[in-house]
């Protein structure tokens, strides 16, 4: 079975993308799946590509709009003559793969939360049009890999048609070593995006009394990040300290006590999971689709208006080492339910169903 990945951007800016695909195409190869990725690069991909391993690559230059399309990509998807092509992503040149995959070809779709309703109010004037060109017929000829449950609803929702063609594999996640103690301050680490309610959340912290610090990583175009540190400047006790890489994001991951991610919209975040594996204690809404990392005793839930936040701020300052360390063990021992190996695994078993099934 002749597996290729297409992702528009293997680098960092990519967002989750870059450490979910990359984890799951590093640990079917480590399987034995004779898998390839296909994507476009940016200006410092060599400082970026060690993240997908012994993977082989076919990277092309990618312009300023991000949006991926080579007309030699389609002449190189039909000569590797892949038995499964797995597109990541939506609203982007995947879409345009997918349906001119050849015929012999199954294909894969990943919405990686790009169904989800608050992505697509966002310029719907484009998405309307892109939708009937790509997407649609696409996902004709397609099985969809949803994240979760709910967004395989979405899907459905989308195209009521898929939902039969519709399957749930999470994220996964590296294994991750001993707890770290000492524990302090909380943490958000992602992109600046407007969906994270980042600037929302700096001037909220800010505004209230408590002695936990807030520590705000994360990397976004060079006004986003502006904004912030600006916003982090003007507001007690919070700090922004960039983008964090590497063992400086591990550490970051293993010494904070809570991550907090305020999202208005997410497929199933990386940088959560990894920090509940890590034993940081999870603060997020509803919509980031982690439902067991919130359950009585282990994360705390709020809601995206931040109607609830002064409450869930002071039952942070108010918990006491023991309950700490309790929900620590109990949110990385949840999240440890997702490591790589078995979700490959999983998402290998529904290729070999997908190829011995009807097409579509």
């Amino acid at each position: 079975m002749k597996i290729v990945h297409f992702s528009s951007r293997l680098g960092r800016s990519a967002g989750g993308l870059y450490h979910s695909v990359s984890g799951m195409t590093s640990a079917m190869a480590a399987l034995g799946a004779d898998v390839t990725v296909i994507g476009g690069r940016e200006a410092h991909f060599e400082e970026e590509r060690s993240v997908w391993g012994s993977v082989p690559l076919i990277t092309f230059p990618l312009g300023p709009s991000r949006y991926g399309f080579a007309l030699a990509l389609v002449a190189e998807i039909a000569r590797l003559k892949p038995d499964i092509l797995h597109i990541q992503g939506l609203w982007s040149a995947g879409s345009i793969y997918a349906r001119l995959a050849p015929k012999t070809t199954r294909v894969v779709i990943s919405p990686r939360g790009m169904l989800d309703p608050w992505i697509l109010r966002r310029r719907p004037w484009l998405k309307a049009p892109h939708a009937a060109l790509w997407e649609r017929p696409s996902f004709k000829r397609a099985a969809v890999h949803a994240l979760t449950q709910h967004e395989a609803e979405a899907a459905a929702a989308f195209m009521p048609e898929i939902r039969d063609r519709t399957f749930v594999v999470p994220n996964g996640i590296a294994n991750i070593g001993q707890l770290s103690t000492p524990r302090h301050g909380a943490l958000y680490l992602g992109r600046l995006h407007a969906k994270k309610q980042v600037l929302r959340l700096i001037e909220t912290w800010g505004q209230q009394k408590g002695k936990l610090e807030l520590t705000v990583a994360g990397w976004g175009t060079p006004e986003e990040e502006r904004q912030v540190a600006l916003a982090c400047s003007q507001a007690n006790r919070t700090s922004f300290v960039g983008a964090l890489y590497g063992e400086a994001k591990e550490k970051a991951l293993a010494t904070a006590r809570f991550f907090i991610l305020p999202s208005l919209s997410e497929g199933l975040p990386m940088a959560a999971l990894e920090a509940a594996a890590h034993g940081a204690i999870p603060v997020m809404t509803d919509a980031c689709h982690l439902p067991d990392l919130l359950e009585d005793g282990l994360g705390i839930k709020i809601k995206d208006d931040f109607s609830d936040f002064a409450a869930a701020r002071r039952q942070l300052e108010a918990m006491d080492e023991a309950e700490m360390a309790r929900r620590s063990v109990a949110v990385r021992t949840m999240a440890q339910r997702n490591a790589w190996p078995d979700v490959a695994r999983s998402m290998l078993d529904h290729y070999v169903r997908i190829l011995s099934g009807p097409e579509p």
